[in-house]
């Protein structure tokens, strides 16, 4: 393990840095974006402590809210520092690492904390506040003759190794139109780049998966290539997926840092959707295959500010489980909302 600014060093460059403390701005006076006005008046100033915080996420996701927190020293004004744990393969890694109190916190998506929770009897932990939206889209191309979810019935879908949370999402939504994802609908496996050379050549007839990689297709590919379903639309466009939990130790022993932790990551979601032009160019480094001016029109295109705590957090977490129940892994007469409650940190 090693600090979050040194394992990170590329993202927090001195230009990244120069960015987050306003110099493309007005600085007017403040170092910091929180004034004293709006800091949360639940969080008395003299009671914050300097704590360090291990949280464990898969490197190749985007955690842009952090790398925001930083830049903008939310971090700092509340006096967390987290040590991100390096080398995380997969998601089974995370819940190991939960379980054995090797990490405090875990970022990760909340259809892969409910494929856990619900069928596994002991609980790592509780979930604390979603991070952002699913940014998930499904693509074909103009030249088929697919207009609805249903025509997608017996055909072929290509899909990225361990993308595990895009499959669940999409069998929800064929679910939901009729069509068993298990039984009529083929998935594919493949790496990310053959996909679109297999969907041009109708090896498969759709392909999934979330930003950046699909909207970086989709972009630069629309004239070949359109979304015809994802998580930017309708209901789902309110719906929170990664999603941060806190071990059962942590959360008793550090609960003030618990709370300013989700403070400082409501207050990153909010910055990001009024300053999407400024948080373009502080992620400039994270996605180095993107400009500013790519990650500008990505992120017009996705849903922002979807921090969802207390009661937001379990109502769409009882949500989710319902889903769990459309496609048959769960038992019907599971409480949803007794569970969703369970499984959620109370503010």
């Amino acid at each position: 393990m090693t600090s979050f600014s040194n394992e990170n060093k590329k993202l927090f460059n001195r230009r990244n840095l120069l960015i987050g403390l306003g110099t493309i701005g007005t600085l007017t006076g403040m170092n910091i974006y929180h004034s004293t006005k709006k800091h949360n008046p639940k969080i008395p100033m003299k009671e914050l402590t300097p704590q360090t915080i291990r949280i464990a996420y898969l490197h190749n996701e985007k955690n842009q809210l952090l790398t925001i927190a930083q830049a903008k020293r939310f971090l700092e004004h509340y006096k967390l520092n987290l040590i991100p744990i390096l080398n995380i393969k997969n998601k089974a890694e995370i819940f190991n690492l939960l379980k054995t109190n090797q990490c405090d916190m875990a970022i990760l998506s909340i259809l892969d904390w409910l494929s856990q929770y619900l069928t596994s009897e002991s609980v790592a932990g509780k979930l604390l506040i979603g991070l952002n939206g699913g940014d998930f889209r499904l693509l074909v191309t103009h030249k088929q003759k697919i207009q609805r979810l249903m025509d997608l019935a017996d055909l072929s879908i290509g899909i990225q190794p361990h993308s595990d949370k895009e499959k669940l999402f999409f069998s929800i939504l064929l679910r939901r139109k009729g069509i068993n994802p298990n039984l009529n609908v083929k998935w594919i496996e493949m790496e990310k780049d053959e996909l679109l050379p297999a969907l041009l050549s109708n090896q498969i007839q759709a392909l999934i998966g979330s930003d950046p990689f699909i909207w970086k297709i989709l972009h630069h590919n629309d004239k070949r290539v359109f979304e015809l379903a994802g998580s930017q639309t309708g209901s789902w466009s309110k719906r929170i997926n990664y999603v941060v939990g806190v071990t059962n130790n942590f959360l008793h022993t550090n609960f003030l840092a618990v709370k300013s932790f989700a403070i400082l990551i409501h207050d990153s979601a909010l910055w990001q959707a009024q300053h999407l032009q400024e948080a373009s160019q502080i992620l400039t480094d994270q996605w180095t295959k993107m400009s500013p001016k790519d990650i500008l029109t990505m992120f017009q295109n996705e849903n922002q500010n979807l921090a969802k705590t207390n009661n937001n957090l379990w109502e769409q977490v009882a949500q989710y489980i319902d889903e769990f129940k459309l496609l048959g892994q769960i038992p019907n007469n599971l409480k949803s909302s007794r569970s969703a409650k369970e499984f959620c940190i109370k503010l």
